[in-house]
């Protein structure tokens, strides 16, 4: 029983002030936010370990500062409009679960998405530029 916060719906406002400070949290809903990035403030969170983002508008993911956050083991953007799904994503070491049904990239395609997680994650391990 970790430190959670849920901001579903809450129509966080641009600025994030609320997330600054919650290093220590654990558990994180942003979901239905009409967000259309990860709030800078959630790569200062460490002991994040599940980051749900579902049915916003994120458009584009930083995988680099996502890999900073190292406790991750499930991340939850369905439902938003990521074009690209870094393969750097699958560096991140504890994760276990990425969600990632509609969105409007092409690759990987949608039968590799319907294997779940494990199969998303290798194919994009097998897709990290060496």
């Amino acid at each position: 029983s970790g430190i959670n916060a849920e901001y579903g719906s809450s129509g966080i406002n641009a600025e994030y002030g609320e997330l600054s400070g919650l290093i220590e949290l654990e558990d994180l809903n942003m979901s239905r936010n009409k967000l259309s990035e990860i709030p800078e403030a959630v790569y200062s969170m460490k002991a994040l370990c599940s980051l749900i983002l579902s049915n916003n508008q994120i458009g584009k993911l930083d995988a680099n500062k996502l890999i900073g956050l190292t406790s991750l083991v499930c991340i939850d953007l369905e439902n938003n409009n990521l074009g690209r799904l870094p393969p750097e994503l699958s560096l991140i070491p504890k994760l276990r679960t990425l969600s990632v049904m509609g969105n409007s990239f092409k690759i990987p395609r949608p039968d590799v998405l319907a294997k779940g997680s494990t199969e998303v994650i290798a194919w994009l391990k097998n897709r990290v530029p060496a």
